[in-house]
């Protein structure tokens, strides 16, 4: 059995025992941290093993901090997850065998190793036993309500908050029109506007109004038939003196390939819009080189960029607090199901293309 397992740091200790318990077991055991006795936060890695367990990746989790009952909380927010907090075998045992639970969690300050390792086995050896239990979780799945995400997110990333926009969100329906095609809404052609938003706020602190900035794309003619024209656009905030407000030089070049460019103005802490497939925009607003020397630059990215087959393959990391969870529709608007992608996730430098960089000041 595929088992993933982590911890916070007054976790560590009996995380460790479990792991290596397990692989004398013979299970395959995913260990993702944490690793140091350095304090960390539980909610971090119990939605690690919850987003493990959700996506298949793992058949069961196990989480530990101080109570368990934190980290079980925080594993149990992933959609999908059962986590459940035990202390005794039978609980351990039944919550399986009737609730379906996927995540056990301990506590270190509550149990102590043989006792730990009784309730890991009691958690994997019991199996689900279906009929009346089954009606339950279904009962209980018609009380929960799918958590879709609003119009923007908040985002924590190196101690900063910034607004992730959903661009997904069913309530952008403000327009924005482009003449020959009436009908366009930020829903559907925002792009370039809330990707224009995210870095002046990286850049300035400054929270614009989507809805105003989509305006002032209009009036400049930066509203094209595919949505923002960028260079348009950020021509017209030039020329209407509103560049040293957003705090960004911009030198009227737009649409580069220059990857040097690209990392110095990153470097800098300037920003970038950019392209990582062809037809849609993201903003670029960090850089950094991976352990084995690859240039990385961090995409904060409104629709669902790290879940598109052009795009996922070159993912290399996620920022956990940037999950989304939004609405599939059919061609008639109709909500069919709902799926989640991240926000922001690190991807190689060559990737981006045609990108307009904007230079702190």
């Amino acid at each position: 059995m595929k088992i993933c397992i982590g911890c916070d740091h007054r976790g560590l200790e009996l995380k460790n025992a479990i792991a290596k318990y397990l692989r004398e077991q013979e299970h395959e055991v995913d260990d993702v941290g944490t690793y140091t006795s350095d304090r960390t936060d539980y909610p971090i890695y119990g939605a690690k093993v919850g987003r493990a367990v959700a996506e298949g990746r793992a058949d069961r989790g196990i989480v530990v901090c101080g109570t368990g009952f934190g980290i079980s909380t925080a594993a149990s927010a992933i959609p999908g997850v059962r986590a459940v907090c035990c202390s005794d075998v039978y609980t351990a045992s039944m919550t399986r065998r009737h609730n379906r639970a996927n995540v056990l969690a301990m506590g270190s300050d509550v149990v102590g190793e043989r006792l730990a390792f009784r309730l890991v086995d009691a958690f994997l050896g019991a199996s689900f036993e279906g009929g009346k239990h089954s009606e339950r979780l279904e009962m209980l799945s018609k009380l929960k309500q799918t958590p879709v995400t609003g119009k923007a997110l908040s985002v924590f990333h190196n101690g900063r908050e910034l607004l992730l926009y959903n661009q997904r969100s069913t309530k952008w329906t403000y327009p924005y029109e482009y003449a020959p095609c009436p009908g366009g809404t930020l829903k559907n052609s925002g792009c370039g506007i809330f990707s224009l938003c995210e870095a002046v706020e990286f850049m300035r602190g400054l929270r614009l109004r989507p809805e105003e900035v989509a305006d002032f794309s209009v009036s400049v003619g930066g509203r094209c038939d595919d949505g923002t024209d960028r260079p348009m656009l950020l021509k017209g905030v030039v020329e209407k003196g509103l560049s040293n407000e957003y705090g960004f030089r911009y030198d009227l070049d737009g649409h580069l390939n220059d990857h040097d460019k690209l990392w110095e103005c990153l470097e800098e802490g300037g920003t970038a819009l950019c392209n990582l497939r062809v037809g849609h925009i993201v903003t670029l607003i960090g850089c950094r080189v991976s352990a084995d020397g690859e240039k990385q630059v961090l995409a904060m990215d409104c629709h669902s960029e790290s879940q598109d087959e052009r795009v996922c393959k070159y993912v290399r990391e996620t920022v956990p607090d940037s999950l989304i969870t939004y609405p599939i529709e059919n061609e008639s608007g109709v909500v069919t199901g709902y799926a989640q992608s991240y926000g922001m996730f690190w991807v190689p430098l060559t990737l981006p293309k045609d990108f307009d960089l904007l230079h702190k000041l």
